[in-house]
């Protein structure tokens, strides 16, 4: 079976305890996708400077990986299996286009992969591999490294890149806020939609100059980078299968590629 692959926003960690319209589409989400033996994920949240690194253990525990939320949401365990064997195989991959990676039997999950995953796949049954981002390289990198994983998909492994589709934490807590932001997020969502639907990957590369208010929607990288993962891994064809907003500007959009 061939798995799609996904580009998904995963939002605010109180979406592991709150319902909303996004942690419910998550929920539909799982039932609607062939079950695959295996998720790959490449999240925000685990930014490497040097070298690829790749969990690799049996059962990597979650991180917890924020401040100041309530209680409960640091209760919350997702004791999904690791898989060594998937994790030697991504760095065959990796080795083979001469790429040195790291693989990391103590590395744990970020609130990227569990706080969707859990919600996706609540029986927590699929056994997880997270490959880490580098922003320092940028786009161009990140879509490589989703080519050089696509031929997961054919083995039936469901490739996520997760992360958001605007993300400018900064401008949540400015006051007075940026009077045109709403706008400047609404036109830069627009514009991927656009270039992804019309399969214009050069455009999406190149999106710090193209796109409008690129710097507004991403003061910095880490949370878009994944949709190029997953667009790499892909053979381009996109189709949108959410949209949404946190806090007015904090946009959830997700993708489906095929």
């Amino acid at each position: 079976m061939t798995q799609p692959t996904l580009f998904i926003s995963h939002g605010s960690p109180m979406m592991a305890v709150q319902q909303s319209a996004t942690s419910d589409f998550f929920a539909s989400l799982g039932q609607t996708l062939s079950k695959p033996r295996a998720i790959v994920v490449f999240s925000a949240h685990f930014d490497e400077a040097h070298d690829i690194v790749i969990t690799s253990g049996d059962a990597p525990h979650i991180i917890h990986d924020f401040y100041n939320f309530p209680k409960p949401l640091y209760e919350i365990q997702y004791p999904a299996p690791g898989d060594p064997k998937l994790a030697n195989t991504i760095s065959e991959y990796f080795y083979k286009a001469g790429i040195k990676t790291v693989k990391s039997a103590d590395q744990g999950w970020d609130h990227g992969v569990w706080i969707p995953l859990r919600l996706m796949y609540p029986t927590a049954n699929i056994p997880i591999v997270q490959v880490s981002i580098n922003t320092r390289l940028g786009a161009q990198a990140m879509y490589k490294y989703g080519q050089l994983l696509a031929p997961l998909r054919s083995d039936n492994v469901l490739i996520i890149g997760s992360g958001g589709i605007s993300h400018n934490l900064r401008e949540i807590f400015k006051s007075p806020a940026t009077p045109n932001r709403v706008q400047m997020v609404n036109e830069f969502t627009h514009w991927v939609e656009q270039k992804l639907i019309a399969q214009n990957t050069q455009a999406l590369l190149n999106y710090l100059n193209e796109a409008p208010y690129a710097l507004f929607n991403h003061p910095t990288q880490e949370h878009f980078l994944p949709l190029f993962a997953a667009l790499g891994s892909s053979d381009g064809k996109a189709k949108k299968i959410h949209e949404g907003i946190e806090m007015d500007i904090l946009a959830l959009d997700a993708y489906k590629f095929y």
